[in-house]
């Protein structure tokens, strides 16, 4: 019988935050972190995969108060659970696999992170982190309130998450929502002199109606932006990544 490689079950920040992590045989160094959107299946076992036979450490995280994850959901900035899980890397050089009980040691030499639609400003916030190397953001959500135009306006949003994933996202109190309308708590448009974005490649699609283009070009005319705008495709998401047309260009970027 064939083994079935899954990925690994590991905790972050002292048990705080729960991730999947898949462990390449031979170890070159680089290490992903996954940012995904919102709603969305905790599970990105196929992505991992990808990543792991592109010579990736990858680990996808839950945000705290989601899913697995302990806390609550928006007590802070999505982008402080990468920090920390950054912070817990550099520190330790290993995790624990929790169905075995054994310690798994790392290589860490350089940190790419993927963040897509509502992962996008948790990885941007983290470009300047001095271990990150690379930060690719696909249809990363760049002005939450230029999505009051989309297809996908925020009361729209919410209600979704509330009826489909009751109990998968754990607030506080429900106002702790309203901190993604705020310009200084989780949206670059308001921050940009706090990204560098020499390090920050985006995707994004001219027919995508959840995230719309718009903000990326707003974005653009304040600075020298590396982007691809793809002419169909939609919303991506952070499985599009294995896409051979798109990876191409990630992996040009990647290299430079």
């Amino acid at each position: 019988m064939k083994k079935i490689d899954r990925p690994i079950r590991t905790s972050f920040c002292q048990g705080e935050i729960i991730a999947d992590v898949c462990v390449p045989d031979h170890q070159t160094g680089n290490v992903a972190i996954l940012a995904g959107g919102l709603p969305s299946s905790p599970s990105k076992d196929s992505v991992l995969q990808f990543l792991k036979k592109q010579g990736y450490v990858a680990i996808a995280f839950r945000y705290r108060g989601t899913w697995e994850s302990k806390g609550y959901f928006l007590q802070h900035t999505p982008s402080k659970d990468i920090d920390d899980i950054i912070n817990d890397i550099k520190g330790n050089r290993c995790f624990k696999n929790i169905f075995s009980g054994k310690e798994v040691k790392i290589q860490v030499r350089a940190i790419t992170l993927f963040g897509s639609s509502f992962g996008g400003p948790a990885v941007l916030f983290n470009a300047s982190n001095p271990l990150v190397k690379k930060v690719i953001a696909l249809s990363p959500v760049l002005d939450w309130q230029a999505l009051e135009k989309s297809d996908e306006p925020f009361h729209i949003f919410l209600s979704f998450i509330h009826q489909a994933f009751p109990g998968a996202y754990r607030v506080r109190s429900p106002r702790d929502w309203q901190k993604l309308l705020h310009p200084d708590f989780y949206n670059p448009i308001d921050n940009v002199s706090s990204i560098d974005f020499r390090k920050v490649f985006i995707l994004h699609a001219h027919d995508d109606t959840i995230v719309p283009y718009t903000s990326l070009e707003s974005l653009a005319r304040t600075g020298e932006i590396q982007y691809y705008m793809k002419p169909h495709g939609g919303h991506f998401s952070i499985s599009d990544i294995a896409s051979l047309f798109l990876w191409k260009k990630i992996q040009a970027f990647v290299r430079k």
